[in-house]
């Protein structure tokens, strides 16, 4: 039951937790949370606060955030005095740590976790030079040397690399000739990744004239610092970037991401059996008569959930979602579990994946396939008829998948469309029919629950590559999506939401799938952007997901509306795991997390473990594995963003070798990014994004940062978001991928008079 306060008591409370957190400010609803108080009068609260205000002991900051009074001063935090001090009472500055995030104009952020981002309630932003030799991606110890509770950003100065994201660099080689033009070049790499220092190369491998234009593995000997550059010695030269295998080397390298397991690990697998024992069964419910089905793309190997739906009396109905029981095989400090430690997630790139588990667990073992017996676990719920959950009871089973089925596939037997073809798998699948059947109207209920909480629906279709048979990128289109995909996502999303929720009620530490609220600012910045469109996204205090639901809403029918869409979405926070519940905005989840793909997540594998525990009567130590449980999400957070990179990486660098193929070929874009430097342009044809630079506009422009809008000084000639223009690709970089593009009517093409023409050599 929530707790009750008398108002001076709530008075009391407030000002407590509010000088705790000082210098940060709070809402509300963040003090209401720190005071456990699940029900809360707003009005009460606003009554409360004004009246402490009044009298001296909070302060307001803006529409909804109040702070310590004693801390309005508290602008700059003072710098570290020589002798250390006590915590309490301490004037020294905030130290952090952090992963520290370069841009390529020289300034950086690094990205706080844990207890250090509740103090801030942000990232610390770090000025060209303060960055004290630290790289991209580098571990940091950071202090904030300055931190305004009113916007709740921070300006800080790295102090300490704790660990290097940037060992080895990948690279072209350049010589560089000595002034007087005597003795052997000097050799330098220059990073593929900008954000990226260039490197003398100082030893290694051995390079001549040949090297010039290789790529290369270098590795980091000497730091960049104020009066010299880094430094490194080669450690090999890398193939040709048009090899696909080559490419795949270079991203996961790039990336750290570990290619191969070793020879203890592939043992390790090897010694697992094929199929589960039977002597492993006792203890497990028998569900191998259940027609539990997989439905997943048609190229997907690693089938890690299956679904089971039954209907009972009265308008319930028994959703099973069955998760293959990884952790019933990886067991913790194991070789196979410090290995997903240090991976974190798999990689997924167009014609291949780098998995977290070997073969013999994610493909064989652990993948719910069609007739084999698998130990699983399952969550059981039960829905009343408009799709409310009234019930949840995890459980160890054994399982027997009755069908291996695809998106496509149940997208066609569910659909109208009628030909001898279909209709002989409609009845070759007559017994299962009906549940896929029911499956889609619970998924049409779970859904209408969803966004009636707020849940916001951005539905930005992924790109998908077509290669050829030797793996070069030979198109690209956005992935289809239909009522299969959403069958799946939605009965995903309810097992974790109630397998959040069971741990929840047992009091147990988990790795919380959290998404935070934007920040003010950012919706302010987007809302300059809608402005000339008409459109706004409307809120009152804290930013709440229904504020940019509506937003959606009216955006849907907008013509610009992905492209509009693509900008609220980069609006808001990136996901994260935490153990502190901070619920999840954007699916408007008061409690959420990963437990549906322990295969390729390790996240959900500690979820599955900590299920295992409750389950085994373990309560005490799984109440005191939440120490090490923040540890793991912390690492897991930069493991998951490490792997999106390099995916992302991966599908630039195929869709500038695709564009290679297509250079001075005059296509319809539309422009999806304006800034200072240039516009950014993604073709109508297929899902290709470039930049035209600046430089490469006739004439001179006027940037309206506000209004994103690049305006020609003479002529008055404006590029806004969402104009349509006629563009061809003039330079398409393997190494940088990146594509070059110029407006159809640049007279710079007026030179050139083929495509061969403009590759040829100067």
């Amino acid at each position: 039951m929530a707790r009750s306060k008398t108002p001076r008591n709530l008075s009391e409370d407030l000002q407590n937790v509010l000088a705790r957190e000082a210098p940060r400010s709070l809402t509300m609803k963040e003090m209401a949370r720190q005071l456990g108080m699940d029900r809360w009068d707003r009005r009460e609260f606003e009554s409360v606060l004004a009246k402490a205000a009044v009298q001296g002991k909070l302060t307001r900051i803006g529409k909804n955030r109040w702070r310590a009074a004693t801390e309005v001063a508290r602008k700059r935090v003072p710098r570290r005095r020589s002798r250390s001090r006590s915590e309490t009472g301490s004037s020294e500055p905030m130290v952090m740590e952090g992963r520290y995030s370069r841009a390529r104009a020289g300034f950086g952020f690094v990205a706080t976790t844990g207890e250090d981002r509740e103090k801030i309630g942000g990232d610390v932003f770090v000025p060209r030079g303060g960055e004290a030799g630290a790289l991209h991606g580098d571990k940091v110890r950071v202090e904030v040397r300055r931190f305004d509770p009113e916007t709740g950003r921070s300006t800080g100065q790295i102090v300490a690399v704790l660990e290097q994201a940037n060992q080895h660099i990948l690279g072209r080689v350049e010589s560089v000739f000595r002034r007087d033009g005597s003795g052997a070049p000097k050799f330098r790499v220059v990073p593929h990744d900008d954000r990226l220092p260039m490197l003398e190369i100082v030893g290694g491998r051995e390079l001549d004239a040949a090297a010039e234009g290789s790529n290369a593995l270098v590795r980091l000997t000497e730091v960049p610092s104020a009066r010299t550059g880094a430094k490194g010695e080669v450690v090999r030269i890398l193939g040709d970037l048009a090899d696909p295998e080559v490419q795949v080397l270079h991203i996961a390298l790039e990336a750290g991401l570990r290619l191969e397991f070793d020879e203890a690990l592939q043992q390790a697998a090897a010694e697992l059996p094929s199929d589960p024992d039977p002597e492993e069964f006792p203890g497990r419910r028998d569900l191998r008569n259940v027609p539990f089905v997989t439905i997943d793309g048609e190229s997907a190997r690693d089938f890690d959930d299956a679904v089971y739906l039954e209907e009972l009396p009265e308008g319930l109905s028994r959703l099973s979602v069955a998760i293959a029981d990884v952790s019933h095989y990886v067991r913790p400090g194991s070789l196979l579990d410090q290995e997903a430690v240090a991976r974190g997630t798999s990689t997924y790139f167009p014609d291949r994946a780098i998995p977290m588990l070997p073969e013999r667990l994610s493909t064989e073992l652990c993948s719910l396939m069609p007739n084999r017996d698998r130990l699983v676990l399952v969550a059981e719920m039960v829905h009343d008829g408009r799709g409310g959950r009234l019930d949840v009871q995890i459980c160890r089973a054994v399982i027997r998948s009755a069908a291996r089925l695809t998106y496509t596939q149940v997208a066609t037997l569910l659909s109208e469309v009628t030909t001898p073809e279909i209709e002989a798998e409609r009845e070759q699948l007559a017994a299962i029919l009906p549940m896929l059947q029911s499956m889609r109207e619970l998924m049409r209920r779970l859904h209408t629950r969803r966004v009636s909480a707020g849940s916001l629906d951005l539905d930005l279709p992924e790109a998908l590559l077509d290669l050829s048979e030797e793996g070069r990128a030979v198109g690209a289109r956005l992935a289809p999506r239909n009522d299969a995909h959403r069958m799946i996502e939605e009965m995903m999303l309810e097992a974790n939401c109630a397998v959040a929720e069971f741990l929840e009620a047992k009091r147990v530490p988990q790795p919380y799938r959290v998404h935070e609220s934007p920040d003010a600012s950012s919706i302010d910045d987007l809302n300059q952007l809608l402005a000339p469109l008409g459109l706004r996204i409307h809120y009152s205090g804290e930013i709440q997901p229904k504020d940019i639901q509506r937003a959606l809403h009216d955006l849907a029918e907008h013509r610009l509306s992905r492209v509009l869409s693509r900008q609220v979405l980069r609006s808001l926070k990136q996901a994260r795991y935490t153990t502190k519940n901070e619920g999840h905005f954007g699916l408007a989840f008061s409690s959420y997390c990963h437990f549906t793909s322990p295969i390729r997540r390790y996240p959900d594998l500690l979820v599955h473990r900590q299920i295992g525990r409750i389950l085994d009567g373990e309560i005490s130590a799984a109440q005191s594995c939440a120490e090490e449980l923040e540890r793991l999400c912390g690492e897991n957070s930069d493991a998951e963003r490490r792997s999106m990179d390099a995916e992302r990486a991966m599908v630039d660098l195929k869709k500038a070798e695709l564009m290679l193929d297509h250079l001075l070929e005059e296509e319809s874009a539309t422009i999806v990014g304006v800034e200072k430097f240039g516009i950014f342009v993604e073709l109508n044809s297929c899902p290709v994004e470039g930049l035209i630079a600046l430089d490469d506009l006739p004439g001179q422009f006027r940037f309206d940062e506000r209004l994103k809008i690049l305006t020609s000084i003479r002529g008055g000639k404006r590029f806004r978001l969402g104009d349509s223009l006629r563009v061809e690709a003039v330079d398409a970089s393997l190494e940088r991928r990146r594509v070059r593009f110029v407006l159809a009517e640049d007279p710079m093409l007026r030179g050139y008079r083929n495509r061969d023409e403009l590759l040829a050599p100067d």
